[in-house]
């Protein structure tokens, strides 16, 4: 009997088929019923994972994995079939391909296709590059800026809308204007602000569902569309307000080069927010909260074990909001398009800004966690040119800080140096001496009486953090506290120095002191002192009254509310420079250079100028 016998074909085989030898018969066979089981087993093992909700947590690298396997099973089944002689078919007209092998290159080739964009979609968004403690940093900065511009937004709209002006077409007075400007101006802020949150966690599907990753899909999903319905309701009643009177539509539509914004800005606020796409995301997204995620997979309560059900009852109010005020058409999309309809990127024009700036603002804050433009050597360089009571002004670029305040610093700090310093630079005034002792009726230096006023406010002072002193005090969202020069310097410092005597210097330190630990003031409002904004820490310290010196810093108007924003310090400054008038003099000036990831020294003229700045600025430089 020779070796390799030809093998016969079976019985059912039809007589066209191609004979071939038995040992490639049998070779044949391996490969074909080996491609079949690794096939299902790669598939069931990739369905198996998912409903167990163990999930994929390498995805999409599992994915990407899962269909390389596919492809290679395919193969093998196709040679399989091949070397069974399966493949091919002989007709009288000659050699014919089957239709099956044909068919399983099509799934391949599918499944390639598939594979490329698995690889495509796994390329890292700003969301998805962060590590996890960058994650937690920024989900926690984001959560507390939703906060902060849904209140100021809603604030803001709460006072137009009990503003005469709205209630007929009467043409505008100049006090009119100058409350829609600054109004204007502080709603534009907020609602870019806010979108610029939303769009930061607007890639939130790309984490996993599966109970590996779902921690960062809920939180970011819901971070994301509390801030869309947000922005949506919001600029839903602002507009319904502005059409009620003709003359604020055309005035908010005129340029105002003073805030950086062209003609038309309105109306295009207008259309970039209250399109059909707009309201085709909010209904996708209330039934992926409902359906896929309170219904599929319980999440509602794993949201407030996180720590956010608050944020999901925000979202459940604006969605109640918008459902009371009929602001959205629920026909505008359909069950099975929701889930694409959340997933495409939806990147607002705000022409008014520099273009790319959108861009800017999420490249950067990925390279800009944790770190500033100004070095610690340019801190260590400044600080010996600073005196106890000098004004610092700064400004951290994507930081999104005092959004709502019209201009282009900020915030404000008084720099005290560090308890050395306040010590050589004050305890041997004798002016200070005669009025410490007159204010405790006995021989006492200056620091002595801050300790014994303000015992444990002295001690959090003199302790410092992590071996690094404090040498300012600020008011930030955590309230009025003490800090360091690097935390407070950012992108851009700089410092002006009060033209008082050591006593005005001593007596607006001890005013700061009084007001530590004080919470911060997120209405800006300095009617009150219960609660403290940064520029209010720094106009109370320094406001004159009967025996103590001080400077004359006006209050300005920002919607209906008299406060002080810090841009109106530099402004003040460039003013009265070179006047009898001038009350500041330039120390230091630390000027940001975003495009080149530099901080440099700048001029006093420099300076001067710096208050004309749009907010945007940033991102020519």
């Amino acid at each position: 009997m020779p070796e390799n016998p030809e093998q016969p074909p079976p019985s059912w085989l039809p007589e066209a088929v191609v004979r071939v030898p038995g040992r490639m018969y049998r070779s044949g066979t391996l490969f074909y019923y080996g491609g079949v089981l690794t096939f299902a087993a790669s598939v069931g093992a990739a369905v198996g994972f998912f409903a167990s909700d163990f999930g994929v947590p390498w995805l999409p690298d599992m994915v990407s994995t899962v269909l390389a396997v596919c492809v290679v099973s395919l193969l093998f089944v196709i040679l399989g079939r091949w070397l069974r002689g399966k493949a091919f078919t002989e007709t009288p007209g000659g050699v014919r391909v089957s239709r099956r092998l044909i068919l399983g290159m099509g799934v391949v080739s599918l499944l390639l296709a598939g594979n490329l964009w698995v690889y495509r979609a796994a390329e890292p968004s700003p969301l998805t590059s962060l590590s996890e403690e960058e994650y937690e940093t920024a989900f926690a900065q984001d959560l507390q800026h939703y906060q902060e511009f849904d209140a100021g937004m809603d604030r803001l709209l709460r006072i137009l809308e009990a503003e005469p002006v709205f209630a007929s077409d009467a043409p505008l007075t100049a006090e009119h204007e100058a409350m829609l400007r600054s109004a204007w101006a502080s709603v534009y802020d907020y609602a870019f602000a806010l979108d610029n949150v939303r769009y930061f966690h607007h890639d939130w599907y790309r984490f996993d569902i599966s109970r590996q990753q779902r921690r960062y899909h809920l939180r970011s999903f819901l971070l994301a569309f509390a801030s869309e319905l947000a922005l949506y309701e919001k600029s839903k009643r602002l507009t319904a307000l502005v059409l009620r009177n003709h003359n604020v539509r055309r005035f908010l539509d005129a340029p105002h080069p003073e805030l950086g914004m062209p003609e038309n800005t309105f109306s295009v606020f207008r259309q970039e927010l209250h399109g059909a796409r707009d309201e085709a995301r909010i209904v996708a997204g209330e039934q992926y909260l409902r359906v896929v995620l309170e219904e599929g997979f319980g999440a509602r309560v794993e949201a407030k074990s996180l720590g956010v059900g608050w944020l999901w009852d925000a979202v459940e109010r604006h969605l109640w909001l918008i459902e009371r005020h009929s602001l959205v058409d629920r026909t505008t999309t359909t069950v099975r398009g929701d889930l694409q309809v959340l997933r495409r990127a939806v990147r607002r024009r705000w022409f008014p800004l520099q273009a790319g700036l959108s861009e800017w603002f999420g490249d950067t804050r990925v390279r800009r966690i944790g770190w500033y433009l100004i070095t610690p050597e340019q801190q260590e360089a400044l600080d010996p040119d600073l005196r106890t009571g000098d004004i610092l002004v700064s400004r951290k670029n994507w930081y999104l800080s005092n959004i709502g305040l019209p201009g282009f610093w900020p915030h404000a700090i008084l720099y005290l140096g560090d308890p050395e310093k306040l010590a050589a630079s004050l305890d041997e005034d004798p002016a200070v001496l005669a009025w410490v002792e007159q204010e405790l009726g006995e021989p006492m230096t200056f620091t002595q009486l801050l300790a014994r006023r303000y015992p444990r406010g002295w001690a959090t002072y003199v302790l410092g953090e992590h071996g690094e002193p404090f040498r300012v005090m600020e008011a930030i969202s955590e309230g009025v506290v003490f800090n360091t020069l690097a935390h407070a310097s950012g992108d851009y410092l700089a410092a002006m120095r009060p033209r008082l005597d050591a006593l005005a210097r001593a007596q607006a330190i001890n005013e700061a002191f009084r007001h530590l630990e004080k919470p911060y003031d997120f209405d800006f409002d300095f009617a009150t002192d219960h609660a403290i904004v940064c520029t209010e820490l720094v106009w109370r310290a320094y406001r004159p009254e009967e025996g103590k010196e001080g400077l004359d810093l006006p209050l300005v108007e920002v919607a209906g509310r008299h406060t002080l924003p810090a841009n109106e310090l530099v402004k003040l400054y460039a003013e009265q420079r070179d006047t009898p008038q001038q009350q500041l003099d330039f120390v230091a000036f630390l000027d940001a250079r975003e495009r080149e990831g530099v901080a440099v020294i700048a001029d006093e003229a420099a300076f001067a100028a710096s208050h004309e700045r749009v907010k945007w600025d940033v991102a020519q430089k």
